[in-house]
Order: C-alpha cells, then structure tokens, then sequence
C-alpha cells in the first residue's frame, strides 16, 4: 500500500464536460474523481511507453486504487459557456474534411462549457489530491510530478508539491474528514457529523471502472453517485463518520480520507 499527498494548480480552470448532453453541455463545478484518475493514468501510460489507444490503463488504475479524494484549498468554481470555432479533419464517405464543397460539415461554433476556478487569497488556485493504491499498482511519484492537466487538453495544472507515504490506516470508530466524499449507502446512512459548506455532484465513483467500462458509458447508464466536495467559504465542510464494514479510513499527516480496505 503507497499514498500520494499532492496540491496542483490551476492555470485558469478546466473543461470536465458533462456526459450525454448536447455538443454545449455544461462543464462539471470540480472534476470527476474519474477525471482526477485519467491525469494519473495519461502520466502512468507516458512513463511506460503505453499508446492513447490503449483504454484499459484507466480500468487497471481503478482496480488498485484503494482511495482517491480531493479538495479545494483556496478556490471557488464559477462554470460558463462560450463559443468556439471546431474545425472538423476527418474523412468521411470519400471526402475530406475541411472541405470547400462541405463548408456545414467542416466547421462549427457550438457553445462549450468551462469552469474559472477563482482563487480566495493572492496565491493561484489550487487544489489538494490524496490517493492511495495497492503495492501492486505501478503509480511513482514521478507519475504524479508529469501530471499535466485535470480534463481536458486546455486544462492545464502544475503539481507543486508531492508527499508519498505509507498511510496509518484507521479500521475502526470514527474518522474526520474534509476531503470529497461518495454518498453510498452505508457511508450516508453512518454520518454522525456533517457541518460546513459542500457542493454536491452525481459523479461516477472510481470503483464502477473496475468493470471495464468507460467514465462515458457509465455515465450514460446512470452508474453515478452524489459526492460532498466540502469548499472553503465561510466554513470549510467536514464529516465525521462511523466506519461501516469494508471501508476504512487512511492518515498521511494531519490529511485523512475515507476508503476501502485492502
């Protein structure tokens, strides 16, 4: 078992677009925990040599990952929309694309939505990952440092700082936390304390890629869950939970998150 503790920073926002909805779907307010993983998992596939094409570098991640868990340490998230020229390069049915015979099908300006994240304080924003995984799990904190960006290409971040360590590992009784948290049942229903500002998302879990099925495809199928993001407002929120069985929390400093056990 191997944790990372780990803060990036925002050069403007990022894109995390909604799954399923129109070419103007609305961006997430804070990324996907599947998103976070994806940013591993680009700078994991570089390391190794692995192409873009292959789809299951993410799914083998999430099969090792016993938790993945963020939160916003001086930042707000302000989402919008606006409008882009898309140029299409592609060929279809013979032609190619752009094309001055096809100018309708060579280019568009659908509205596409982002998310500003907007900083509290003189420091740039910046949020704080903690992940741990299983031994087994080839993820080296060199992964962490070339992690480039948090959605999509445009999303550019920079990893500031980096702790690795092994986690003390709390099994029992209660554990605070004031990281990003997914409301399953048996973590919901063993809430003793939950106070402070959140933001809640449905977002996919990172244990539903296990399947092998893409964050798309699970998204579409509705395989989400609502997560508490605790945000730094007038109070930063917290929970306190009582571990129901399989889940365990793990301590890396004064940084504590909830997950599953080994």
């Amino acid at each position: 078992m191997k944790g990372f503790v780990f803060d990036v920073e925002f050069m403007w926002g990022f894109q995390a677009r909604v799954i399923g909805m129109s070419k103007t779907s609305p961006s997430f307010s804070f990324p996907p925990p599947t998103t976070v993983l994806g940013a591993i998992a680009e700078a994991h596939a570089r390391r190794k040599g692995l192409g873009e094409g292959r789809t299951s570098t993410l799914n083998e991640l999430a099969k090792g990952t016993l938790a993945l868990s963020y939160k916003p340490l001086n930042m707000i998230t302000l989402q919008f929309q606006d409008i882009n020229k898309i140029v299409s390069v592609r060929v279809a049915g013979g032609v190619r694309y752009p094309s001055v015979k096809d100018p309708y099908g060579s280019f568009d300006a659908p509205a596409r939505g982002k998310t500003i994240a907007s900083s509290l304080d003189e420091k740039p924003p910046r949020m704080r990952v903690f992940a741990v995984f299983k031994n087994e799990v080839d993820v080296t904190p060199d992964d962490i440092w070339r992690i480039k960006r948090l959605g999509s290409k445009e999303s550019m971040v920079s990893v500031i700082e980096v702790i690795e360590g092994i986690p003390n590992i709390i099994s029992e009784g209660l554990v605070e936390t004031d990281y990003s948290l997914p409301l399953t049942r048996e973590l919901e229903e063993n809430i003793v304390v939950k106070e402070g500002d959140f933001v809640e998302l449905e977002l996919v879990p990172i244990i539903n890629l296990v399947s092998g099925d893409p964050p798309a495809k699970l998204y579409l199928s509705s395989k989400v869950v609502r997560h508490l993001i605790p945000v730094p407002l007038t109070r930063r929120g917290r929970v306190v939970i009582k571990l129901p069985p399989g889940y365990v929390g793990y301590k890396i400093g004064n940084e504590v998150v909830i997950g599953f056990g080994k």
